[in-house]
């Protein structure tokens, strides 16, 4: 299903059972993902009984948006289908959105899986790549093959707001988020690296971390261990 808010478009989609009194559990990929993302995740919930929506963020946004944009854009979509204090599961990009919405008391539960958001220790070899891009951007020279895989797998005409969510930390929100959390991280995790579930943790008053064997997709490669907790944390 497709859903278009003040000109930007989204797909989901949504399960609701008349019949649950729990809450709805909302799924957010990561950057680049989609429905595809937590489908198996999803069906899993779905056939629990229990509400759920899969969310797929726009592909095509404003040029000056940022992630507090994507927030107020789920926020909208949300009011718009009367889902209130939601239990959001939020992997990567889907995590930062999750960090803002609990830190604005819009959610009841909240799973930061393989989160970004954190602000990265930069490594000697990552300071000199980032030091390149810079000089390549001064002089006005293609950036294709400079970036991450992220950024080079964006249209480029998001590439801005790419960059823009990128460069912005929310370490400053954990103290606000007052809802259950569990944090749930991949052991070998590359791209989101777990001193950021631990810093994640500390900074979450009464949040707890459980570990998955892989990497930034452990959600997808221990899938039946990922599934257990997430039924586990939306029953608790």
């Amino acid at each position: 299903m497709k859903e278009n808010i003040n000109g930007v478009e989204c797909e989901y989609e949504y399960v609701r059972r008349e019949t649950n009194d729990g809450d709805t559990v909302v799924f957010l990929h990561g950057w680049g993902g989609g429905l595809e993302s937590f489908s198996g995740a999803f069906r899993a919930v779905t056939d629990m009984g229990v509400s759920a929506l899969n969310f797929a963020f726009p592909k095509k946004v404003p040029s000056d948006w940022g992630v507090y944009d994507y927030a107020s854009y789920l926020n909208n979509f949300l009011r718009s289908k009367d889902i209130s204090d939601p239990i959001i599961i939020g992997h990567s990009f889907g995590g930062r959105i999750g960090i803002i919405t609990a830190a604005q008391g819009l959610c009841s539960k909240l799973m930061l899986v393989d989160s970004a958001g954190m602000r990265p220790h930069f490594s000697l070899r990552k300071k000199l790549a980032v030091a390149r891009y810079h000089r390549r951007v001064k002089r006005g020279k293609p950036l294709d093959g400079s970036g991450s895989i992220d950024y080079n797998n964006t249209d480029p005409e998001m590439r801005g707001v790419f960059v823009r969510i990128v460069n912005t930390h929310l370490e400053k929100l954990l103290p606000y988020i007052k809802c259950p959390t569990l944090i749930v991280w991949g052991r070998t995790d590359g791209e989101t690296p777990p001193y950021m579930a631990k810093r994640l943790n500390a900074r979450i008053d009464g949040s707890r971390l459980e570990y998955l064997d892989g990497g930034h997709y452990a959600y997808v490669e221990s899938h039946y261990g990922f599934v257990r907790l997430v039924k586990s944390f939306i029953t608790e």
